[in-house]
Parts: structure tokens; sequence; C-alpha cells
């Protein structure tokens, strides 16, 4: 009769079994590697994310309408890597007890939330001045799109942001010093 394999995970089993033969049994690493490995890619998602936003922005043209239009509405096409890398890495050091780096994803969630509002407020002023402009009738379609279609991202990343920076700060009211 074979015995079958038992597969032991993380934590203080994998440390107990690390001590004992390795007679049929698999010891997998402890979990906090999967931590640690999401928070870094978390980390890169984080940073591919902010250059993208960033390299939008270069050559400002403030004041002209169909720049600011185009580039908020860009900018809000490019969010999912950010937030995504932003969430992870919440998540991760959340999971880590890293105090520090909770509180620095969670300041990085609020000032993008408010950055996005600030933006979107912009992006309301040339909204009608977009919509007066003479555009071919088939391309109108597409300008209802994207106008919707900003809309609903203006307004849901910043409530999303806001969540994970307040699930941060929360995150960081309950750690406690353990000497």
């Amino acid at each position: 009769m074979a015995t079958a394999q038992r597969i032991i995970m993380g934590g203080a089993a994998a440390a107990s079994a690390a001590a004992e033969p390795r007679g049929g049994k698999v010891v997998l690493p402890p979990a906090d590697l999967g931590w640690a490995l999401l928070g870094w890619v978390g980390a890169v998602f984080l940073v591919i994310g902010l250059v993208d936003l960033s390299l939008g922005w270069i050559t400002p043209h403030f004041g002209n309408p169909e720049w600011e239009f185009g580039t908020i509405a860009r900018t809000l096409d490019s969010l999912p890597i950010t937030v995504l890398g932003l969430a992870l890495v919440l998540a991760a050091t959340a999971e880590r007890r890293v105090v520090w780096a909770v509180r620095a994803a969670s300041l990085v969630a609020w000032v993008l939330a408010i950055g996005l509002l600030v933006l979107l407020a912009v992006f309301l002023l040339d909204v009608p001045v977009a919509l007066k402009a003479t555009v071919p009738p088939e391309l109108k379609a597409g300008l209802y799109r994207a106008v919707a279609k900003a809309l609903v991202q203006g307004l849901l990343y910043p409530t999303v942001l806001a969540a994970i920076g307040w699930q941060g700060v929360r995150a960081t009211r309950r750690a406690r010093i353990v000497a």
C-alpha cells in the first residue's frame, strides 16, 4: 500500500516539517513568500502605471479644451494597472504587517483620488465645449461614448482609491507595536 504525499504549506507547519526528515513529504515555502511576490509585482505595476500616467502629461497645454479633454480621458483609460498595482502593494504590505508601506500606499491612494476629482472637475468644464464643437455626425456617437466612459471612470476610480486609502488607514490604526 503506497502512502500519499503530504503537502505542507507555510507558517508553523512548514517550520516543524523542515526539522523532520523528508521521507515522502513536499515542503512548500512559507505563505509570506507569496505575499512578498504579490507586493513586488504590485510595486512594478504601480511604477509602470505612474510612469504611463506622467508621460501623458508631458508638454501640457492647459487652457486648451481639446488637449485637456483628450489627456484626462487617456489618464482615466490608463489607470487600471496603477490601481491594481496599488491594491496589490497595500494588500501585501498589510498582510506582512509593514506599517510604513501600508501608510505610504494609503497616502498614494488618497493623493490619486483627490487628483482625479480635480481632473473630473476640469473634464466636466470641457464637456460642453466638446459637445458644441463641429464634429462630423459619424463621430458624434464616439464622442458621446468617450464622455460617458470618462464620467463613469471619473466617479468610480476616486471612489475605489479612497476606499483603498481608507482601508490602509484603518489597518494602520489597528496595528499594535509589539516589543
